[in-house]
């Protein structure tokens, strides 16, 4: 039997499907690739005959590439990544002028590109922009994106910009000022890009906004400007639970919403007949959420547990959905596809404030195909589900990946405990993300017989994955705690089909697999039927093209990072 492949994103967001409508074909992919290959390999030929030309003592000679027709120089640059066009201008004199020109002859005027700005002053960078807009004329613009900063330096210009490209007709705009590193003001207070009241005044083409570090207090609820958008997303924006209720509810087009670092929103309620998509994070005030939108399928939160803040009057997670023929734990909750509950990096389990809020987040979404936990989940659930005897029921899981910042011996106990209390009856896939750091190591499995550590964890109930035909573990070494979970999903998943064990980057030598694979292959050999017909793969990251899981961001990771 021929086997899917799972999608390797799922719905978060508009941008995404607006991206794959701009993917070149490939027969173009490579006509571009090529004009890139030429264009380097003619800076190449040029220098190399400038340094010649100057040991010669020549002084003066026309330039090699001078002679090109202005159209296949356009075509050329046209073609490359801003960062390339804008090395062509130490080519010659002819090509310095030349890549602007094809810059700003593209619908699409994109200036996020980190080597565009490096070493420019914001003087230059302000001038290099406007020309590139003052040169498109009175010609459409499809699309402008902008990431810069320090933000005080181009408030003016990068709003000039953005009313420009309002009034030839901008489907998507994009401001990002919100690059991590030049956050502050001396003062340590966040500085943001006050959005006159008029920028969003007129009717106009907007579909997809999206700002980073920018202040919406004086667009007032309703701007014509704002009503046709599809997509939305804030990222470190001043928006308070009111102006956030008023801005959406105007926006009746809204299929996508995205909330990042948006430190004011405490109450957030979002209505929208045709919200699909919806993706918050690190909202850190945020303490309960409604969401009235009928038609939701994807459903994103990275933060602190949601909790009761008055008693339990009020449930901190609320659905409103359109009533379902699928079998959900409330008839009200829209069907969602896929959800993602993360809490990695926030703070542990508090009895006093958490007692059964996590339990209410997950049964609201644990009917959807697709879901992705994490272990401080996991671990919130194992106490809910001794201490208030909570029922988690997931009649349409079909892909389950579970994100692990430990490994020790309790986690090994929330995870199958979890999985004994929820029994999947429809699970086909499993994705386990291993932590990157691992205490033990796989010498300690030599002594695992000797020691009973090889023994099968015990559940109170034994369970049966009779559908997993698909597992995957990342950052897989082959300890001892990572052995005795894939021991204990080996013996449980009798129709597995695939095994994809994926190490660590700086482990994934030739020898590490073949040593991996043989304690994977001394440890699970008593699982005869799973291990003789499961296919087996050890490999590095770089090396795995397996199926993906259908969430391939991690907001955890990213905000380490930036700090996403």
């Amino acid at each position: 039997m021929k086997k899917k492949r799972t999608s390797r994103t799922s719905y978060h967001a508009t941008e995404k499907e607006e991206g794959s409508k701009r993917v070149q074909p490939r027969d173009k992919a490579m006509e571009i690739s090529k004009r890139a290959q030429l264009c380097d390999k003619a800076m190449e030929i040029e220098s190399s005959a400038k340094n010649c030309a100057k040991a010669m003592g020549a002084s003066s000679e026309e330039d090699q590439l001078s002679g090109l027709p202005d159209d296949v120089l356009h075509s050329i640059l046209a073609r490359l990544p801003l960062k390339r066009a804008v090395r062509t201008s130490a080519l010659s004199t002819r090509w310095a002028r030349m890549w602007i020109h094809a810059v700003a002859a593209s619908a699409v005027l994109d200036f996020t590109d980190r080597d565009f700005v490096r070493g420019q002053s914001p003087a230059q960078i302000a001038a290099t922009v406007a020309r590139c807009i003052g040169i498109h004329g009175a010609a459409p613009i499809d699309v402008l994106r902008v990431a810069l900063s320090p933000v005080d330096a181009l408030e003016q210009d990068v709003l000039e910009w953005v009313a420009a490209a309002l009034r030839r007709g901008a489907r998507e705009v994009g401001v990002d000022l919100a690059r991590r590193g030049v956050l502050d003001n001396d003062d340590g207070h966040a500085s943001l890009l006050q959005l006159p009241g008029d920028l969003f005044h007129d009717e106009n083409s907007l579909a997809v906004l999206s700002l980073g570090r920018c202040s919406l207090r004086d667009v007032p609820p309703g701007a014509a400007g704002l009503a046709g958008l599809t997509s939305l997303s804030l990222d470190r924006v001043d928006v308070t639970d009111h102006a956030l209720r008023d801005v959406v509810s105007e926006c009746r087009l809204l299929q996508f919403l995205s909330l990042r670092s948006c430190h004011l929103l405490e109450s957030v309620r979002v209505t929208g007949e045709r919200l699909r998509g919806l993706e918050i994070v690190s909202c850190l005030a945020m303490r309960d959420l409604q969401v009235a939108a009928p038609a939701l399928e994807s459903f994103a939160f990275h933060g602190d547990i949601l909790y009761y803040r008055d008693g339990y009057e009020t449930d901190p997670v609320v659905f409103i959905g359109k009533g379902n023929s699928s079998v959900t734990w409330d008839a009200d909750t829209p069907e969602l596809r896929d959800a993602y509950l993360s809490h990695l990096g926030f703070g542990g389990y508090d009895r006093q404030i958490h007692d059964f809020a996590y339990s209410c987040a997950l049964l609201k979404v644990a009917h959807a195909r697709i879901l992705t936990l994490c272990s401080k989940g996991l671990l919130h659930i194992d106490v809910e589900r001794y201490s208030l005897e909570v029922d988690v029921h997931t009649p349409n899981l079909e892909e389950l990946q579970l994100l692990m910042d430990s490994m020790g011996d309790d986690d090994l106990a929330y995870f199958s405990g979890f999985l004994e209390l929820t029994d999947p009856p429809l699970l086909e896939r499993l994705f386990v993300r291993l932590p990157a750091a691992c205490e033990d190591t796989n010498e300690d499995a030599r002594s695992d017989a000797a020691t009973g550590e090889d023994e099968d964890i015990v559940l109170d109930e034994e369970i049966s994955l009779d559908r997993l035909t698909f597992i995957k573990m990342l950052n897989f070494r082959g300890a001892t705690r990572e052995l005795r979970l894939l021991r204990f999903l080996l013996r449980r998943a009798p129709v597995l089909e695939e095994l994809v064990l994926v190490t660590p980057e700086e482990e994934g030598t030739p020898g590490n697999h073949d040593h991996l694979l043989k304690v994977v292959k001394e440890h699970v050999s008593e699982a005869r039927k799973a291990w003789k017909d499961a296919h087996v793969t050890v490999c590095r990251p770089r090396e795995d093209d397996s199926r993906s899981p259908a969430h391939t961001k991690y907001y955890y990771h990213n905000d380490q990072a930036h700090s996403s």
